[in-house]
C-alpha cells in the first residue's frame, strides 16, 4: 500500500490472492473494496480472480469444470 494507506493495483492483486490464504484485517478489506470500487480495471480483475478461484475450487473438490464462466 502507499504511504497515505490507499491501495494500487499492484496491492489489489496481491490482497485478492492473498483472502484465499488469510483473513484481511478490517483495514485491508475497506481499502480494497473502495479501491475495485472506483477502478474499472480492478472490476474486471476481480471478476476474473473470482471466477478463477471457483474453478480451482471445482478441480480441488474433483468436480467437473464449469465451462460456462
Amino acid at each position: 500500500m502507499t504511504d497515505k494507506g490507499k491501495v494500487t493495483c499492484r496491492d489489489t492483486t496481491w490482497l485478492v490472492s492473498d483472502a484465499r490464504d488469510r483473513p484481511l484485517t478490517e483495514s485491508e478489506r475497506a481499502s480494497l473494496a473502495d479501491h475495485i470500487a472506483e477502478c474499472s480495471l480492478c472490476q474486471g480483475a476481480s471478476k476474473q480472480f473470482g471466477a478463477l478461484f471457483r474453478e480451482v475450487g471445482a478441480y480441488l473438490k474433483g468436480e467437473a469444470p464449469d465451462t460456462e464462466a
